[in-house]
């Protein structure tokens, strides 16, 4: 089973994900030449169970060239905003992958199945992006008193 685990960093949850711009696969179109592979960029995220979207800053949109399919008026508990939306493939990156009760080291990647709609937020120092209950939904979350968390992927 693949699993995310991490410890909180001065309170917060953060993990490392991939994101790239969604491309629609039109069924009954055959490719003639051989896909080429595309590296998935690791980015710092924070998980807000209090979040019901998740959302890319600036900057991360800028790096993988994403493109806005639409806008969206959104409240939060700061303020009233329309922010732009985006269609990518999201996955986790996991430095652990357990497999029959042994645990074996590298770093896997997750993607999910189905592509997740984000929203743009400002730039910061902390972390490119926040994982809201629109992803953590599909998974279960354990924190510990420790300070420990873990997403259980599969």
């Amino acid at each position: 089973m693949l699993v995310v685990r991490g410890k909180l960093d001065n309170r917060q949850a953060i993990v490392n994900i991939g994101v790239q711009r969604f491309t629609p696969n039109f069924a009954g179109v055959e490719q003639t030449t051989p896909a080429s592979s595309m590296p998935i960029a690791s980015y710092r995220a924070l998980l807000d169970t209090g979040a019901q979207r998740t959302c890319l800053t600036y900057r991360t949109i800028a790096a993988e060239n994403l493109r806005r399919h639409g806008k969206k008026f959104i409240k939060n508990v700061h303020d009233e905003n329309v922010h732009s939306l985006f269609m990518v493939t999201f996955g986790f990156w996991c430095s652990e992958l357990e497999t029959m009760g042994a645990q074996e080291s590298g770093n896997s990647y997750f993607g999910l199945e189905e592509p997740v709609e984000v929203i743009n937020i400002a730039d910061n120092d902390r972390f490119d992006a926040i994982v809201g209950m629109d992803v953590l939904g599909m998974f279960d979350v354990d924190f510990a008193r420790t300070g420990e968390f873990q997403i259980k992927l599969g």
